[in-house]
């Protein structure tokens, strides 16, 4: 998954961090996310680090356990098209 955050702009992390979180806490299956991954985005969160690239990765992470085909409409509106073909490959 760091190759995938690697293609991310860092100047697109706060907007994207916000459409993940939203993606995230959207999700009516509250199963969905395991306990580890969601006690790290809340610390991530509890440390103003969800726009960075641990939280960013972190994020992606969460995000294509709820609906990866959102995640993947998500980032293929910011235009992170091989960002999408990437996560599709992994």
């Amino acid at each position: 998954m760091e190759n995938v955050v690697e293609n991310i702009p860092t100047s697109l992390y706060g907007n994207l961090s916000k459409k993940l979180v939203n993606l995230v806490l959207g999700t009516k299956d509250k199963n969905a996310v395991p306990a580890d991954l969601s006690k790290k985005i809340i610390y991530l969160w509890r440390q103003d680090q969800l726009a960075s690239p641990t939280g960013i990765k972190t994020l992606l992470e969460a995000a294509v356990m709820v609906d990866a085909e959102a995640t993947h409409s998500t980032l293929g509106e910011l235009g992170l098209q091989e960002v999408v073909t990437t996560l599709r490959s992994i």
